[in-house]
């Protein structure tokens, strides 16, 4: 605030002192608040950091559970295979495909002059009432509009989305099209029942088609090429007909191993990176964070982990893991797994053990830390945004109590710069005032020669 007077730049010093005096516990109160803020966004980056390490020391725990299984098929041209949640290996044939499934398809069997004019039903019973059928589950509707273009607004309004029509346009004229939006034998009808008689008005040429094939030497037809509750945990997919067996396969794969352990190993080191920089004399807002101390302790130990019963894999560095003792990370060697036999492969799965057992349980141990709802990062977060709640309040309210003593001392500097420049006033007329009674007593001022 800016004074204006005869003494502003007096008055302003003393105004601009003051303010200066009560802004110190305001100026601490920030202070404060941005370091709470700092601890908040670190604790925050840090949070993602062991959210990512859970992730993949989960995925390690469930390559040990599952034996890092794989889905395969000898022939991906008749069938191909995803691994969806296998527990055991396993050897599959599907002896033959006769057929693919395929959505049903047809069109008007005539054709429509113009598709915002020429009527669709022409019966008196029942004007514009039609009826849909896919398969054996029909759509009864009546028309708003009696023309090909409503037709098809209402027909893809339909609940349930059964088909999906269009307007194929052609040097004779333009014709509905309707293709079912799934997979199966449904044949399609529509039918005008505006009349006395019922008419269908499409074709009757493609049906659509189920998926058949032999399993095992078990026949088996359904609507869909994606086969998901035949076998536990292995979803396949019919892509072509055979009349040869094609084998599916569920077995370990070492590939599998090698890009989990990738993967830990990559989140690993970027969990020590980002803890090491809150450590230390030049560290960042979380130093001397006992949350901090706590993960460097289990960061170790589950780098340590040792097992006496898993065969040849008894540590990480069997599986190709090494610890960096300078800067705290991870190097993977990826040809340790790949080169591993059955056996060793078997004995590496058992030291992963599961999300509860083995290195897989050091999952949860992470995510006492990492978890968003639950793990001690989150409480630090939320005391943290408590504090900076807090923390707003007190900045606010102090600064409200600086504006107002600022334009209460403001007025009272302002009152005491009119009131001096008065008493100035007066001062300059009384001493004017007796230099005239000199003058009219004794001839001259007083003090004058």
């Amino acid at each position: 605030m800016n004074l204006t007077g005869q003494y502003a730049t007096d008055f302003q010093a003393i105004l601009n002192k003051a303010v200066q005096t009560s802004e110190v516990p305001l100026t601490l109160l920030q202070t404060q608040d941005t370091a709470v803020l700092g601890q908040k966004a670190a604790l925050g980056s840090l949070e993602s950091s062991v959210a990512a390490v859970t992730a993949s020391l989960t995925a390690l725990g469930a390559d040990g559970a599952t034996g890092a299984l794989s889905a395969t098929s000898s022939d991906s041209s008749t069938v191909t295979a995803t691994n969806t949640g296998a527990s055991a290996p396993g050897t599959y044939t599907i002896n033959t495909v006769t057929s693919v499934a395929s959505a049903a398809s047809e069109v008007s069997t005539g054709f429509y002059t113009d598709p915002a004019s020429t009527p669709i039903t022409t019966g008196t019973t029942a004007p514009g009432s039609m009826e849909l059928m896919v398969g054996t589950k029909p759509y009864d509707f009546t028309l708003t509009g009696n023309n090909l273009n409503s037709l098809v607004k209402q027909i893809n309004g339909l609940t349930g989305n059964p088909v999906t029509a269009s307007i194929l346009t052609t040097s004779n004229g333009d014709y509905l099209s309707l293709s079912a939006n799934s997979t199966g034998n449904a044949a399609l009808q529509l039918t005008d029942e505006s009349g006395a008689t019922p008419t269908n008005i499409l074709t009757a040429k493609n049906a659509g088609t189920d998926a058949i094939f032999q399993l095992n030497g078990i026949p088996i037809d359904q609507a869909s090429n994606t086969v998901n509750n035949v076998i536990s945990g292995l979803t396949f997919n019919i892509v072509g007909k055979s009349d040869s067996a094609t084998t599916l396969t569920l077995a370990s794969d070492p590939s599998q191993l090698t890009n989990d352990l990738q993967t830990f190993v990559t989140n690993y080191n970027a969990l020590a990176t980002a803890v090491q920089a809150q450590t230390g004399s030049s560290g960042g807002a979380l130093v001397g964070d006992s949350t901090i101390r706590q993960l460097q302790q289990t960061m170790q130990h589950a780098i340590s982990y040792f097992s006496s019963s898993s065969g040849s894999v008894e540590s990480l560095s069997d599986l190709g893991v090494t610890f960096n003792g300078i800067d705290g990370t991870l190097t993977f060697d990826s040809t340790k797994v790949s080169g591993m036999g059955s056996s060793q492969l078997t004995d590496a799965l058992k030291f992963l053990g599961s999300t509860t057992s083995g290195l897989g349980a050091y999952s949860q141990t992470f995510d006492q830390f990492g978890n968003s709802v639950t793990g001690l990062i989150q409480t630090e977060i939320s005391s943290d945004t408590a504090s900076d709640a807090t923390l707003q309040k007190h900045i606010n309210s102090t600064t409200a109590q600086i504006n107002l003593m600022q334009t209460n001392l403001a007025k009272q500097i302002e009152a005491s710069d009119a009131l001096e420049s008065e008493y100035e006033s007066q001062q300059t007329e009384l001493t004017a005032s007796l230099q005239g009674l000199d003058l009219v007593l004794y001839g001259k001022a007083v003090g004058s020669p």
